[in-house]
């Protein structure tokens, strides 16, 4: 949390105002020409109360003149144009956008996928695939070829052709020319959502329909789905490569294995995997998709804790695995957590707010002007953009009209007919969703409230910024002078010059109590010292109160005794006492600082009482004060 972040929660948590029906209400006071009531101050107060330990804030009459001077400053920023600036909108707007997030999601959709996406956890799914590639942006006659060409595959595989052939032949997916378009057994969030769940859907044998994802168009052939083989965690011992030397050499490893020999010990003794050999050849957990194939399938085929395979071979050389773990797919409420969080950040995301934008197509009046939005569609308009008049409405969504002017600015450049619709299409969604995060806090006035005191906490910071904080701060000759003027409140009291040891045993502490005795140097105590290690050492004039000093530490002796601290030992050396003096600015600034602004804040709250009268009602107050007190 950044200090501004930590200032405009503070002015929140103390100045909140509700939105309060103010009928039948009494003024409390007016600032300027406006009200405020009863109910407004009586609603902050009482939440004050809850949260404040201080009695001079619990004071009805002292937190009246906080509210009144935090009222003034929100008006003050107001009638200054401060929530107009460019930074105030970005920052507010970045904070409501993270505030509204919660209300564009469907939690019913959320949900719905949460349970699906556990339920294609327990399976996995093999496939093969066929994939005919779209380029980034494609024209409607790219996208139409790309689809007819694999409708025109999946009906010579449904006439009887063999699918890997097909595959093989006319794939576009790289690997296909040596795997078939074989995809192995794969599980949920290993592949895009639309890939995923055509797989699951399909049932086993059969090839799927035609199906679009970010990376072109799809047919596949489901092969098989077995239940989740979960993970597993194994140790190896690996030989590379597949020289004679080395199957002479694995196969004498597993001899020795088969003597009763110690895996681990022969993983650090044999295997040539330097990552894993001195850890006993123990690899990471894994899922058999995450694994070199044969490797995985040598793991998982392993039935009992200990058991131990036979040599074999992967494209990185010679192999022996032990069977360590099984970790089976958890309960629904133990993968829960990872699911929900994968279901919020990958493709499903999209979807669940896909689902909010379809209810609001429901609920919503929305009418397009098709007259002014087939000008956009026109080869004239491509060419001569002025054939368009861009104040007229081109979508109306319930009360609020968008101008043709809005949809020319999204559309940039594009003429393309099909892509014009398409656009127009988005527009329209993001103008629904725009729309409905305008209406929210019209809702929600929980929403509302939030939004309210963020807007007037930022305001309020803005403000104080520019006008004390910041102003204190730079007015070095003002804040000199402030410091002169009330020079007799920076005193220091009765100070000690004193040296501070800490050390971690009392041996160590002893040899230095006996070192100053022989008044050596702390210079001298460091070097003799060095090898037994000061844990802490501190230096300076201090005032008897501060908390440099151990817990019960007497000033009566130059050497105290050893003060245990914990698990620590210490021990003050007292050089003398120094009598009370008063302060230098640089020994004090930050309390100066602090002072200065204070006190010009004072003088500039003065400045707003003159320009926004405010008047007490008393007999409100007198009220008030009856009902607290």
């Amino acid at each position: 949390m950044t200090i501004k972040t930590s200032i405009i929660a503070v002015i929140i948590t103390f100045f909140s105002t509700l939105n309060v029906m103010a009928q039948k209400d009494h003024v409390l006071f007016t600032l300027g020409d406006d009200n405020v009531y009863n109910s407004e101050f009586s609603k902050i107060y009482k939440k004050n109360l809850e949260i404040v330990n201080d009695p001079s804030q619990k004071d009805i009459d002292n937190y009246l003149d906080l509210y009144i001077n935090y009222r003034l400053k929100v008006k003050e920023a107001y009638r200054l144009r401060m929530d107009t600036v460019p930074t105030y909108i970005a920052e507010y707007n970045k904070y409501k956008n993270q505030l509204i997030e919660p209300y564009l999601k469907d939690d019913n959709t959320e949900k719905d996928l949460v349970k699906e996406a556990y339920q294609r956890m327990l399976q996995e799914v093999n496939a093969n695939h066929i994939l005919v590639k779209l380029k980034k942006n494609p024209s409607s006659v790219d996208t139409l070829r790309a689809y007819d060409k694999l409708k025109a595959l999946r009906k010579q595989v449904l006439e009887g052709a063999a699918f890997d052939s097909i595959a093989k032949n006319f794939s576009e997916d790289p690997s296909a020319e040596r795997n078939n378009g074989n995809l192995g057994y794969f599980t949920v969030f290993q592949m895009v959502y639309p890939f995923e769940t055509t797989a699951y859907t399909t049932p086993v044998g059969e090839v799927s329909d035609v199906f679009k994802t970010k990376f072109g168009y799809h047919v596949i052939k489901v092969n098989d789905i077995r239940d989740a083989r979960g993970e597993v965690q194994v140790a190896h011992i690996m030989l590379k490569g597949d020289s004679k030397e080395n199957v002479s050499k694995i196969n004498n490893i597993k001899q020795q294995l088969d003597d009763g020999g110690d895996f681990a010990a022969l993983a650090k003794s044999y295997s040539t995997d330097l990552a894993t050999s001195m850890k006993g050849g123990v690899l990471p957990k894994f899922t058999a998709n995450k694994m070199v194939k044969s490797f995985a399938d040598v793991s998982f085929a392993l039935k009992n804790i200990g058991d131990i395979s036979k040599p074999f071979t992967t494209r990185y050389g010679w192999h022996i695995v032990k069977l360590l773990k099984r970790i089976p797919v958890g309960s629904f409420e133990e993968m829960k957590p990872l699911i929900d969080k994968k279901v919020k950040q990958g493709q499903r995301a999209r979807i669940i707010g896909r689902s909010v934008i379809d209810r609001l197509l429901k609920e919503y009046s929305i009418k397009t002007d098709v007259n002014v939005f087939n000008l956009f569609t026109n080869p004239v308009w491509s060419q001569s953009k002025k054939e368009i008049d861009y104040s007229k409405t081109i979508l109306t969504i319930e009360n609020k009209e968008i101008p043709a002017k809005s949809f020319s600015n999204f559309l940039g450049t594009i003429n393309d007919k099909r892509k014009v619709a398409e656009r127009f299409q988005k527009f329209k969604e993001q103008e629904i969703l725009t729309y409905y995060k305008d209406q929210l806090p019209n809702h929600f006035p929980n929403l509302e409230q939030t939004l309210r005191e963020y807007r007037e906490g930022l305001l309020l910071f803005d403000l104080m910024q520019d006008n004390i904080w910041s102003q204190a701060e730079k007015d070095s000759l003002g804040l000199v002078s402030f410091f002169e003027n009330n020079r007799d409140k920076y005193q220091w009291n009765e100070r000690v010059e004193a040296t501070i040891f800490t050390f971690d045993k009392k041996e160590n502490a002893k040899k230095a109590m006996k070192l100053l005795g022989k008044n050596k140097t702390v210079k001298e105590i460091q070097e003799l010292l060095s090898k037994d290690g000061i844990v802490d050492l501190k230096q300076g004039a201090y005032e008897k109160t501060n908390k440099v000093f151990p817990k019960g530490f007497k000033f009566n002796k130059r050497i105290s005794e050893i003060i245990p601290d914990g698990k620590q030992f210490v021990l003050v050396q007292i050089k003398k006492t120094l009598a009370p003096q008063p302060k230098e600015l640089k020994e004090t600034r930050g309390r100066v600082i602090s002072d200065f602004q204070d006190y010009t804040e004072q003088i500039w709250l003065k400045s707003l009482q003159k320009r926004y009268p405010v008047s007490i009602h008393k007999k409100a107050l007198k009220k008030l004060k009856r009902k607290y007190n």
